[in-house]
């Protein structure tokens, strides 16, 4: 068989009938760096990372100008957790094609994990340059203004994205996300479970259901989601918080400080928790306690400015009416 006719048997989805014709083609042409890339692409396919990036890297040892063949390895690399080695074979893909949307994409993404949303952003739209409806480029341009919390942006280009690319759940994910950020939780609902369907593991999907669900005031089933998550070790700091947020509007105080205290031992900066903790100590009467939690809190985040509010009234209600000026002053004196 031609190698051409081998990717299209390749492409059809018959993988073990390529797989063996692949062999056979190298058993007679051992240093067609082509098929040497194919194979390696298949046996990713497969769950093969190992001998993806073997014979992969063998295709590149031969032709190490096809900036294809570093794209393919670096997402080999990425697979195998290999994140230093897989930036460098996508910077070395744009090096030699710097229209590669594809690369711009990979970068930017990479770029995005790792907290720097501006350089990601200029990837991204250098990327849209060359491929303006490019699904992966809107995907991450929305991604963007999801860590921006500006979550109208984020829903125009995830809602694109999604239309060009249906049967991603990470572009479904993400669009859910910004959905829930605008308080539109009934589609949010709709496109987190589009993400679902189509990858059942996807642990953040789940959490946002959940917390969709909740919003909808739809609680035995936010319950369920949560628990799940938190008997898989799965997103256990958002499972733990939302397991206190049902039992808070189940009206069961202890239960819900029980998770909130869980939560607060995962992330104890966390502003959102600590405020919960001190709702929980000031319904149960403790003042003193609540004050605690939220000056403590400041102790940890300083920056955390949402806690000085309830934190002063709960000073002023204790008598502590000295302390509580100094803590609006400190406040105040941020915001000048």
């Amino acid at each position: 068989m031609s190698i051409e006719s081998i990717l299209e048997l390749h492409r059809s989805g018959d993988l073990a009938a390529a797989e063996a014709a692949y062999r056979e083609y190298l058993q007679a042409q051992p240093q067609d760096a082509d098929a040497l890339h194919l194979l390696g692409v298949l046996r990713q396919q497969q769950g093969d990372a190992v001998e993806a990036r073997e014979l992969i890297g063998h295709a590149l040892a031969i032709a190490p100008e096809r900036a294809q063949f570093h794209l393919s390895l670096g997402g080999v690399q990425l697979h195998l957790r290999d994140e230093a080695a897989a930036r460098a074979s996508f910077e070395r893909a744009l090096e030699l094609d710097p229209n590669s949307i594809e690369a711009q994409n990979l970068v930017g993404h990479l770029q995005l994990r790792d907290g720097d949303v501006a350089a990601a952003e200029q990837r991204f739209k250098i990327g849209r340059r060359a491929g303006e409806e490019d699904p992966l480029i809107l995907f991450g341009l929305g991604n963007v203004h999801l860590a921006r919390h500006d979550a109208a942006n984020a829903t125009k280009f995830l809602t694109r994205a999604a239309e060009l690319k249906p049967d991603s759940a990470a572009i479904q994910a993400s669009l859910g996300r910004a959905l829930f950020d605008q308080g539109a939780f009934a589609f949010a609902e709709k496109a987190l479970e589009n993400a679902l369907r189509l990858r059942p593991d996807m642990s953040i999907a789940k959490l946002y259901l959940a917390r969709s669900r909740l919003r909808q005031d739809n609680n035995d089933a936010a319950r369920e989601l949560f628990s799940e998550l938190l008997a898989r070790n799965q997103q256990t700091f958002g499972a733990m918080a939302g397991l206190g947020d049902v039992a808070r509007k189940k009206g069961q105080t202890l239960k819900a400080l029980k998770f909130y205290r869980r939560a607060l031992a995962l992330d104890p900066a966390h502003p959102g928790v600590i405020n919960a903790c001190a709702w929980g100590m000031e319904s149960l009467g403790d003042l003193t306690g609540a004050a605690r939690y939220l000056a403590e809190g400041l102790q940890r985040a300083p920056q955390a400015h949402e806690l000085r509010t309830p934190l002063a009234a709960l000073l002023d209600r204790l008598g502590r009416s000295d302390e509580a000026a100094q803590v609006r002053q400190v406040g105040a004196d941020h915001h000048v």
